[in-house]
Formats: C-alpha cells, sequence, structure tokens
C-alpha cells in the first residue's frame, strides 16, 4: 500500500498572515537554501571559463589540422606529423565519437535533472 500526497505541498504559497503572523518578511515558500562562499574566497568560476575556452580552441585547431591542414602539407621528416598527415582512421575517430559523448552528456544531464527536480 503506498502513502498518498497530503492534500496541500510544501512548495504551494500560503497566507503569509495566517502560517507567519502578520510579519510578512519571512519567505512564504518552503525552499532549499543556497550555500553561497564567503567573501574571503574568491570567485574562480570565470577561470574555469576560460580555460574550457582555450581548450576548445586548442583541440579544434589540433583537428582541424589532421582531418584538413596535414594533407596539404609535404612530408616534414618529424614523425608525428607524418604519421597524422598519412593516418586515415585515427583523425576521424576523436570527432565522430566527440558528437557521442555529447549526445550522451546531454542525456545524462537531463536525467540528473529529472531526478533532483521530481
Amino acid at each position: 500500500m503506498h502513502r498518498r500526497r497530503p492534500s496541500k505541498s510544501i512548495l504551494l504559497p500560503r497566507a503569509a498572515s495566517s502560517y507567519y503572523g502578520n510579519n510578512t518578511h519571512h519567505p512564504i515558500y518552503a525552499r532549499r537554501t543556497m550555500a553561497h562562499l564567503p567573501e574571503t574566497i574568491p570567485d574562480t568560476t570565470y577561470l574555469w571559463g576560460y580555460a574550457l575556452i582555450a581548450i576548445t580552441a586548442i583541440t579544434f585547431t589540433i583537428l582541424m589540422y589532421a582531418i584538413i591542414g596535414s594533407k596539404y602539407v609535404p612530408d616534414t621528416n618529424i614523425k608525428l606529423l607524418d604519421w597524422i598527415k598519412h593516418d586515415e582512421y585515427y583523425c576521424l575517430l576523436f570527432p565522430i565519437t566527440a558528437i557521442v559523448w555529447i549526445y550522451f552528456i546531454v542525456w545524462n544531464w537531463m536525467g540528473m535533472k529529472f531526478f533532483r527536480h521530481n
């Protein structure tokens, strides 16, 4: 036998005058409080954003060289660059699997949101 939900949800607004008395500066919704960092700890969110942009730009440049640019460059006698030039499998493996990674990352994020908000 499963339990029924109560008739009034905790997320429904309540009358401020009846629930909190006449004091209306209290919240009228039951919500979780967010943890805030103290002002003494610096916010490094923008650094993570710059790092993400830099890694994306570097990866894009390397992949474009491997897929397109290396085919038009003459042999350099550098083993790694010549291997990339003559490769026909691995230069396409990463971009093709990246599409699948993005797909599964988005679905994983959406599943987490459904789990947390239900």
